[in-house]
């Protein structure tokens, strides 16, 4: 059973803390991603300082809902990012963007465990070992790069680099804040595991 997670470090703004500056925050994100953008704790932690999320959301956004990667490959990509990281919140909202997008509840296992597990296609491995590449070593290896290339065209390598490097950095700040995980998130936690 996930017990709730310690209090955060840097609690999130409460509603009668709200600007216009932070409704307007959050507005970008309502309707498409998220169904309430001023709920969400890591949203209404970022909105601490409008002006930095501001600037950094219209790139999480793209990475989310514009990416060029499929939909599958991208959440790979992330969890794995997630789980690598430790990144317990990440992980545990990605389960439930993982679900949102139709994918089977039966890859969380398999990206835990990684690249050798036989759950995956040749080039799905690939795609985690590259994210291994990024997450470890800030490069992806020539190996991995060559069979990258031979699938995907220039705007799919560029979006699956931003995606691991804005999740390595979305990581560091949620580890850091400690965005304090809802009832729904740790369900899903505690059904499918999370990083320690």
């Amino acid at each position: 059973m996930q017990r709730p997670d310690p209090p955060a470090r840097l609690p999130q703004i409460q509603p009668e803390e709200f600007t216009d500056e932070t409704r307007a925050f959050f507005a970008q994100w309502t309707g498409g991603i998220f169904k309430d953008a001023d709920k969400n704790p890591v949203l209404r932690t970022f909105a601490h300082h409008p002006q930095l999320a501001n600037a950094f959301s219209p790139l999480n956004i793209h990475l989310l809902s514009n990416n060029t990667l499929p939909v599958k490959l991208r959440q790979i990509a992330i969890m794995r990012t997630a789980w690598l990281c430790k990144a317990t919140y990440m992980w545990s909202s990605h389960l439930q963007t993982s679900v949102s997008c139709g994918l089977s509840p039966d890859m969380y296992g398999p990206i835990q465990r990684g690249a050798d597990d036989p759950y995956f296609t040749e080039f799905e491995r690939t795609v985690i070992r590259a994210t291994e590449d990024l997450v470890n070593d800030r490069k992806i290896s020539d190996a991995n790069w060559d069979a990258l290339m031979l699938e995907w065209n220039e705007k799919q390598m560029l979006d699956f680099l931003f995606t691991v490097g804005c999740y390595v950095m979305v990581a560091g700040v949620m580890r850091s804040t400690g965005a304090e995980r809802l009832p729904d998130l740790l369900e899903l936690a505690d059904k499918y595991g999370a990083p320690e």
